[in-house]
């Protein structure tokens, strides 16, 4: 089964360790229309946030690279 392709992707790299973050956003649409996204972070399906707006994802995104260990 062939996978959907992304609408956006967003790649991180850690220079220092070498270990990579790639977030990928699916569109899809919100029952009032709205943009919502599926997303895809190094290519799974995340277990907390299966779907999300832009805004939403960039809160995610930042909060998942403080989190990340130096």
């Amino acid at each position: 089964m062939p996978r959907a392709a992304a609408r956006f992707r967003v790649s991180i790299k850690d220079k220092k360790s070498g270990a990579t973050l790639k977030v990928e956003s699916i569109e899809v649409r919100g029952i009032w229309g709205e943009r919502r996204y599926r997303l895809r972070v190094n290519g799974r399906e995340p277990k907390r946030v299966k779907e999300a707006t832009l805004t939403e994802i960039f809160h995610h995104l930042r909060g998942w690279l403080v989190k990340r260990p130096d």
